[in-house]
């Protein structure tokens, strides 16, 4: 081997030292940046509050002799009035608003159909429980309903309610009159429209809506 063959093969050989050095470094560094992607900070903190929804509850129970709604109207004739008592609750923990009445006939009679000769129906309220014996009120009586027609009660009707706060409770007086009127029965046949001899079974639903959505900063 001459002194020239030597002088390229151990330039050759360091060439080769110095390409496995910069590989090793390239390689190395390169591992120091794929490190320090991962590496991150983390703040936690936090905290725990309790929550209540509240309850929106309506019941309607019979008070006193007259047995409520449950007890049946017999016998009814023209310009008759019947009164009905029972207790309006709402027993749940939010105020109600929009209260109101609705009245369903069981089949399709001039009792409902009627605007003018059928059942009028008139509600009344008392700060205190009703004389049932007499049908007065011997505190603050609240108009809560006109008389109004049964007709019109087929769809839900406003009432004007003493109260509509949560817990609240009324006293109510629902009158059922049936007007005075005349018809003539000819030969034991009964005229067109008649008012006599129908046995409807009336459903009356009061109901109630939760008071407005509210927006509380605190």
């Amino acid at each position: 081997m001459n002194l020239l063959s030597g002088t390229v093969i151990q330039s050759a050989a360091r060439l080769s030292v110095k390409l496995v050095v910069v590989a090793a470094a390239t390689v190395g560094g390169g591992a120091l940046v794929s490190s320090s992607v991962f590496a991150s900070l983390t703040a936690v903190a936090t905290a725990s509050t309790a929550v209540t929804t509240g309850t929106l509850k309506l019941t309607q129970t019979a008070t006193g002799a007259s047995g409520g709604f449950a007890t049946a109207i017999t016998a009814m004739a023209p310009g008759d009035s019947i009164n009905r008592y029972v207790t309006l609750l709402n027993g749940g923990t939010l105020d109600a608003i929009t209260p109101t009445l609705r009245v369903a006939d069981s089949g399709t009679t001039t009792l409902t159909t009627d605007g003018t000769n059928g059942l009028q129906v008139t509600v009344a309220a008392c700060s205190v429980a009703w004389t049932q014996a007499t049908g007065v009120c011997s505190g603050t009586t609240t108009a809560v309903l006109a008389s109004t027609s049964a007709n019109t009660l087929l769809s839900n009707t406003a009432l004007n309610l003493p109260s509509n706060t949560a817990a609240a409770s009324t006293a109510l007086k629902i009158t059922i009159a049936l007007p005075a009127g005349t018809e003539v029965t000819t030969n034991g046949t009964l005229p067109v429209g008649t008012v006599q001899g129908l046995t409807p079974t009336l459903t009356w639903t009061f109901t109630e809506t939760q008071r407005t959505a509210t927006a509380t900063n605190s």
